[in-house]
């Protein structure tokens, strides 16, 4: 059985994809070049020990939509960047051939504004960083990961990304263990992710298995620029 708040943030999921265009944000190729043009960032798809498959640049998301048009390269901050490089050496050592994977890295605030004006005033609202303050995703310093194995295949994590609610949150894993809502396989699946993140200096975000932050966010809104 799917559970009643569970139900209720996938009816708002998809009453907001019903109302996005397509592509969501025309500036994207602005954005893309901006990247492009400035040292500060580096495309992470060549990295050792990574792979991507950014979500918002498919259909493949909450809102079934492709967010990001032009942009569909992934990028980091260079200081994003080199911790997911060392994060990449990590699991190397601890589970040889396997590679962390990338769902998102850096997001335009011109997506983040999309984002915010789809699902302000939902129940998905507390999930999305309001872009006037902006997302650590619009600055490159944090990126959405989880694993996959030798073979390729992705980890199970209990749940898929972008599965907002409570049993996405780490905080809550202890509980859902207990409770038989996530498997001691899926629970040794996150720690593995979270041991090799937070040893190469990412900072776990409280609702999500899948989101880390290269720096504390007062540090990053001070100290560094927005993608718009």
């Amino acid at each position: 059985m799917v559970p009643k708040g569970a139900r209720s943030l996938a009816a708002a999921a998809l009453t907001i994809a019903a109302l996005l265009p397509t592509p969501a944000c025309a500036d994207a190729q602005q954005s893309l070049q901006a990247v492009l043009n400035d040292a500060d960032f580096v495309a992470i798809d060549q990295l050792a020990g990574v792979v991507v498959s950014l979500r918002y640049a498919s259909s493949d998301n909450f809102l079934k939509r492709d967010l990001y048009g032009t942009f569909n390269r992934a990028f980091l901050h260079r200081v994003a960047a080199d911790k997911l490089r060392q994060a990449g050496a990590g699991l190397a050592r601890e589970k040889p051939g396997w590679k962390i994977l990338v769902y998102d890295a850096l997001r335009p605030r011109a997506v983040q504004r999309v984002l915010w004006d789809a699902v302000k005033g939902t129940p998905l609202q507390p999930y999305v960083a309001n872009p006037a303050n902006g997302s650590i995703h619009n600055f490159g310093l944090a990126v959405d990961v989880t694993l996959v194995d030798d073979a390729g295949r992705e980890i199970d994590m209990g749940t898929p990304f972008d599965a907002f609610g409570a049993l996405a949150q780490p905080a809550l894993e202890e509980r859902f263990l207990k409770e038989g809502k996530l498997t001691p396989a899926q629970l040794e699946n996150r720690r593995l992710l979270r041991r090799i993140m937070t040893a190469a200096g990412f900072i776990q975000l409280p609702l999500e298995w899948w989101h880390y932050d290269a720096l504390p966010q007062s540090e990053v809104r001070k100290q560094f620029k927005i993608v718009e």
